[in-house]
């Protein structure tokens, strides 16, 4: 299996999380949509920690450059980091016009940002980080043990 093909499953499985809870919320299920968005954040979070502390760095490590593609990939998991915490505030708060304003926010970001990382850079990390895909996987598949 390719870096890129992993990275991208792990969208799609946040993506359908994220599906899950808008459903709900706009069902007026706010403890379905509440368990939906944990799921959705730990998948969410979990992903970044991954390309953050494992994928990025050897990158970095492969081109020589520290501040290109990857800090603005750093950058963006910072915002959303932020989006999901107050998304998470307001589904608490069962804030449907809130939940949703920041939902779609969060969504358009999510899009645009997933759509760079599997057009330009999960190939870059095909290329350039081939031949260690299955040390990568390996390093991927302990923190996901870890953090479950």
């Amino acid at each position: 299996m390719h870096l890129s093909a992993f990275l991208g499953d792990e969208h799609r499985k946040c993506d359908d999380h994220f599906a899950d809870m808008d459903t709900a919320m706009h069902r007026g299920d706010w403890k379905t949509a509440g368990d939906a968005l944990a799921a959705f954040t730990a998948a969410t979070l979990h992903h970044f920690h991954v390309e953050e502390d494992i994928v990025f760095p050897e990158l970095e490590r492969a081109t020589g450059q520290v501040g290109g593609p990857t800090q603005v990939m750093r950058m963006e998991h910072a915002d959303m980091r932020e989006l999901l915490d107050e998304l998470q505030r307001a589904i608490l708060e069962r804030d449907r016009a809130q939940a949703t304003g920041i939902g779609e926010t969060l969504l358009m970001l999510l899009q645009q940002h997933n759509a760079k990382e599997e057009r330009i850079l999960y190939p870059m990390l095909d290329r350039l980080l081939g031949p260690m895909t299955d040390e990568l996987l390996e390093r991927i598949e302990s923190a996901h043990q870890i953090s479950a």
